[in-house]
């Protein structure tokens, strides 16, 4: 018989279920608790003990795992909330003692299928691997991956894992350069810490501020987002002289208790944190706020400009409404040209209508603070070295619009 489900929750419980369950129907079942916004490690082996699944890293997320055969697997996904946008997350291990291919069914509850799955030997170097797709339902609500499985282990995900950890390696190399500095402004539900950069002369008044990850699985964002902060970084004369004139402050990873336990929108406490800029229940959302309010308190400056790095299907830049008077004038019209004008094969486009209304950060900054705040959308299955030549070119006529909208407000 197969081992018993291992969680860090309701062991004895658990298990009366799964041998009951196996006793009466034959099936293997494992599940973590949906109701509980806690990370559940899960790890499961199959009745022969030959293929095994495990979700004990960071990201990792299943909510059920049935074995129908000897080959044949089914994994349910569910939201940790719900209502909820439909971003359905997943992400597992899974090795086998034989060489063998398995097919594994994901079948969403509360949402539908949006990520294609990306693989990896070693959780470093990821590939796109749609061709493991060989059934889609047609509401995709269902699709079953045909898996080549060994004793290497192989991690499937509907993105590449960009963890807390790694962006904390990418956070302190970059903090190696003189005019980088890395802090915590705060913590998150249970208690990690929210990193965050300054970029540039630290006694540069004026100021930009860069977000990321409000939302753990738009990896392409936060990909997007750190490429576009190494070319602010980066030793090049155009850098060198927007580091002077201002001062960057980023925080790449919003939402780290997310991230962590691979939700689909939420924090730790059921809240979608771009849904939460008015009130700002939350810690995370809170500490951010006060970091920007800290930048408008600066003698003599001002924050100009204000990017939530995100991901949907497609490229798409939302931004205030065109009508409002924001600070610098013109600069998103001028700048999305300049864009277009660098890159006549990228098409760039603006939404000026999506979710004005609601308590998200563009919408609150724009309003509160007056300048002009974008949220910076990457595509989900964007070609990976797509996004880094779209980021750069994107931030290169950043500094340069910026700087010369500097020399004019100088004059």
């Amino acid at each position: 018989m197969s081992k018993p489900l291992v969680t860090s929750r309701r062991r004895a419980s658990l298990f009366l279920s799964l041998m009951l369950g196996m006793s009466l129907t034959g099936i293997n079942h494992a599940w973590a608790d949906p109701r509980e916004l806690t990370q559940t490690d899960v790890a499961f082996e199959s009745l022969d003990k030959t293929v095994s699944f495990q979700t004990d890293f960071p990201g990792g997320k299943i909510d059920r795992l049935v074995e129908r055969g000897s080959d044949e697997f089914e994994i349910v996904i569910k939201p940790e909330v719900e209502p909820i946008n439909d971003s359905a997350w997943y992400a597992f291990r899974v090795q086998s003692t034989d060489t063998q291919e398995i097919d594994i069914r994901l079948r969403y509850e509360g949402g539908s299928h949006r990520y294609a799955p990306k693989i990896s030997h070693d959780r470093k170097t990821w590939k796109s691997a749609d061709q493991m797709i060989v059934a889609r339902h047609p509401g995709g609500r269902e699709v079953t991956l045909r898996v080549p499985v060994s004793e290497k282990a192989l991690w499937v995900s509907g993105q590449e894992i960009v963890s807390n950890r790694d962006i904390k390696n990418w956070i302190s190399t970059l903090a190696e350069k003189p005019y980088v500095d890395d802090n915590v402004i705060g913590e998150s539900v249970q208690g990690q810490p929210l990193y965050q950069m300054q970029i540039g002369n630290e006694d540069a008044r004026d100021s930009i501020f860069i977000l990321s990850r409000q939302h753990p699985p738009e990896v392409t964002g936060t990909i997007g987002m750190m490429h576009f902060v190494e070319v602010l970084s980066a030793d090049t004369k155009l850098a060198k002289r927007f580091r002077e004139k201002f001062l960057t402050v980023v925080v790449p990873i919003a939402n780290p208790d997310g991230v962590e336990h691979g939700y689909w929108r939420a924090n730790a406490n059921g809240v979608d944190l771009n849904r939460d800029w008015q009130h700002f229940t939350q810690p995370e959302t809170a500490a951010i706020r006060n970091e920007l309010v800290r930048l408008t308190e600066r003698e003599n400056g001002r924050p100009w400009l204000f990017l939530d790095f995100h991901s949907t299907y497609n490229e798409l830049f939302y931004t205030a409404p065109q009508e409002n008077d924001l600070f610098p004038r013109g600069f998103t019209k001028q700048w999305l040209a300049a864009i277009d004008k660098r890159m006549p094969s990228f098409d760039v486009l603006r939404d000026d209508a999506h979710n004005a209304h609601r308590a998200t950060s563009k919408s609150w900054v724009a309003r509160e603070l007056g300048i002009h705040a974008i949220t910076y959308e990457f595509g989900d299955e964007t070609e990976r070295e797509r996004i880094r030549e779209i980021a750069e070119a994107s931030a290169k006529e950043m500094m340069k619009l910026l700087l010369k909208f500097k020399e004019v407000d100088a004059s």
